[in-house]
């Protein structure tokens, strides 16, 4: 559903308010289960271990049920790793990719192949990036 336009959709916001309420209801389910209450896990959740870049890659789900712009940027992420484990998947299976998929072409040029790794490295530095730029603002605050 997500795509990286500036404009949001009104199916995004609903999206988000279900996403909210089911990760509200798995984090109350989680704390009652572990025996922890709310206090000890908003101390936990601002902890200096808490600001590791391991740690909020984990707490990033959670993050993202307050954070509209940082739904819609995971949303995003998750929809474009999808769409490339699908395209890895039909080639892994068939050997070649259907003519809709590489524009009348079954197989990529020497030249397509560059353009993936650029683009893959593009990508996996905008994570980077993206990541820091976190890290740093958690920080400031």
């Amino acid at each position: 559903v997500f795509d990286d336009e500036e404009e949001s959709k009104l199916s995004y916001t609903e999206i988000y308010q279900e996403y909210q309420a089911l990760v509200e209801r798995l984090l109350e389910d989680y704390l009652k289960e572990v025996g922890i209450n709310e206090e000890k896990f908003q101390e936990a959740f601002s902890s200096p271990l808490a600001k590791t870049h391991t740690s909020q890659a984990i707490l990033q789900t959670v993050l993202a049920a307050e954070d509209f712009r940082l739904f819609k940027k995971m949303m995003v992420q998750k929809n474009i790793e999808m769409q490339l484990q699908a395209i890895r998947i039909i080639k892994e299976r068939n050997g070649v990719l259907p003519e809709c998929l590489t524009e009348g072409s079954d197989v990529f040029s020497e030249i397509e192949q560059e353009e993936m790794k650029i683009l893959k490295e593009v990508l996996r530095k905008s994570k980077e990036e993206y990541d820091l730029e976190q890290e740093r603002k958690r920080t400031e605050e």
